[in-house]
């Protein structure tokens, strides 16, 4: 049995930019004890199956994702990807590509928008509400894992925090650009940080930018999803919506745009916009997007 899928780069315009995904369009055919295999065989940060929905209707489907190391139940980048693929293979059954599409995940279901602006097409997904879980005061340990100072993060006055909008993240605050450029993570001290969060992961930001239109620099390093670091992080993104509105760092308004500019330390350089209503000073209906290119397909051969 020949297994086809297809090589996306999500949060991008540009090929090899962005997240990769590699997305089997035919995730049904894929025995289940293989799916993790193929993950760690492709070696990008997310490998995606589709899979029939379990409600049934038109312009909805299941999604499986895997990290190298690990099924994952909720990913940004792999949602759009696989949507800009129905595109791509002219799968909407309406045929029309600005219908918001459904994927159903174990997280729950994901209703992904479409819409075209100045940059081309944009998918743009709607996330959970922000879930905040509370504060991560080992500051020090946070600080070893990434190789910097302690007061790198504390001069920036703000808390290491977990937020989910779909999956926990991890956020942490730096005082600079110049700071995030010698991040030098070190695996054993994110164990340490595993051990009191169940997970070592790290969303670093800083409000200093490379691009002028952004209004954050970020990099993301899950050691424990087998990613030593991701140029694009979507949930990511929705989480750090909820932080900055949270902690002021952005003008409130009734409706907020933030570009988040990720990767380029790793020469994939990322573009991601997330929106949101603010209601009461909170983030609310927050959804990230950008756009998506195809890099190439190939061909599985299943043992």
């Amino acid at each position: 049995m020949n297994l086809d899928y297809l090589i996306i780069d999500v949060f991008t315009s540009e090929p090899f930019g962005g997240s990769r995904l590699n997305l089997f369009l035919r995730g049904d055919t894929v025995p289940e004890s293989l799916m993790q295999k193929l993950a760690l065989e492709m070696g990008c940060g997310e490998t995606a199956f589709v899979v029939p929905a379990r409600s049934g209707g038109s312009n909805r489907a299941g999604l499986r994702v895997f990290t190298p190391a690990a099924e994952i139940p909720f990913a940004g980048h792999s949602v759009l990807g696989a949507t800009f693929a129905m595109d791509y293979l002219q799968k909407r059954e309406s045929g029309e590509k600005t219908e918001d599409f459904v994927w159903e995940l174990e997280a729950g279901n994901y209703v992904v928008h479409t819409r075209d602006d100045e940059d081309g097409r944009i998918y743009s997904l709607q996330q959970d509400s922000p879930d905040f879980l509370g504060q991560y005061f080992h500051r020090r340990k946070v600080a070893s894992t990434l190789g910097l100072a302690e007061n790198e993060i504390t001069i920036t006055g703000l808390p290491c925090e977990v937020i989910s909008t779909g999956l926990p993240i991890h956020i942490v605050p730096v005082d600079s650009l110049e700071t995030m450029e010698r991040i030098n993570l070190r695996r054993r001290d994110a164990d340490s940080i595993a051990a009191d969060l169940g997970f070592g992961d790290l969303y670093v930001f800083t409000c200093e930018t490379i691009n002028e239109e952004s209004t954050v620099h970020c990099r993301m390093f899950a050691p424990h999803f087998g990613i030593p670091e991701d140029p694009a992080s979507g949930s990511a993104s929705g989480a750090l919506v909820a932080y900055l509105v949270k902690h002021r760092l952005v003008k409130l308004s009734s409706n907020i745009t933030v570009i988040c500019e990720q990767g380029l330390e790793m020469g994939r350089p990322s573009r991601i916009i997330a929106q949101a209503e603010v209601v009461n000073g909170k983030a609310r209906n927050i959804t990230v997007g950008g756009s998506c290119v195809l890099v190439g397909n190939g061909t599985i051969l299943s043992p």
